[in-house]
């Protein structure tokens, strides 16, 4: 009997290592503690009013959401208590009340990055554009509404490969795009993009995606 009794205790306490919590809209994830410099590494400090997408598409409304860029993971807050979700979140997104941030993986393995890696989707045709934060952004001074970001990096995706791009090297992202370089070339110069900032690579990815749509993909 005493044997049975400590069979039972032990699951009992193996069981409740892996208890998982749920906030009020029905998200779970395991409880965590916030480590003493655990503000540098999140894309903002503050938290906002996002959603979760599951891989199973189930979607959650109304989370209190922060992204840790260092682990790459998703943190939510219920009452004063945190949690994490390090498994099975496909996308999410944060509204910061300047801009609207949303983060999806899955995209093609590369570039020191997994499937399962966390990206900003900034341009989500055909073709797609995708930042990776490094680092927290900084609200400038000046501006209270103009973020920098210096740190991140910019991808873009087509054919299902992941390649690095920078905006001071337009061969970096107009070499992906040889088979309609030269009309890229035009709207470049017919809409004066001078690429100070993603925008400006959205637009012409967009013009890209919209030419080969109109040939068929051809």
């Amino acid at each position: 009997m005493n044997y049975l009794r400590g069979i039972l205790c032990l699951s009992i306490l193996f069981s409740g290592s892996e208890i998982i919590a749920q906030d009020s809209t029905g998200l779970t994830g395991i409880p965590y503690q916030e480590t003493a410099d655990g503000g540098n590494s999140y894309l903002f400090k503050e938290w906002y009013s996002g959603s979760v997408r599951m891989q199973d598409d189930k979607v959650y409304d109304g989370v209190q959401l922060r992204y840790d860029i260092k682990k790459d993971e998703i943190e939510f807050k219920k009452d004063s208590a945190l949690y994490r979700i390090s498994n099975g979140v496909q996308e999410f997104t944060i509204p910061s009340g300047t801009d609207l941030y949303i983060f999806r993986s899955g995209f093609p393995a590369g570039q020191g990055q997994t499937a399962k890696s966390f990206y900003r989707v900034m341009y989500d045709g055909n073709t797609k554009l995708l930042k990776k934060y490094i680092s927290p952004i900084r609200v400038e001074k000046a501006s209270a509404t103009k973020e920098m970001d210096p740190d991140a990096k910019l991808y873009v995706v087509k054919d299902n490969k992941l390649s690095a791009v920078k905006l001071s090297d337009k061969n970096s992202f107009l070499k992906l795009l040889p088979d309609e370089k030269n009309k890229m070339l035009y709207i470049i110069k017919e809409q004066q993009l001078d690429f100070g900032a993603e925008d400006d690579l959205v637009s012409l990815l967009s013009e890209y995606d919209s030419y080969k749509a109109g040939r068929g993909g051809n």
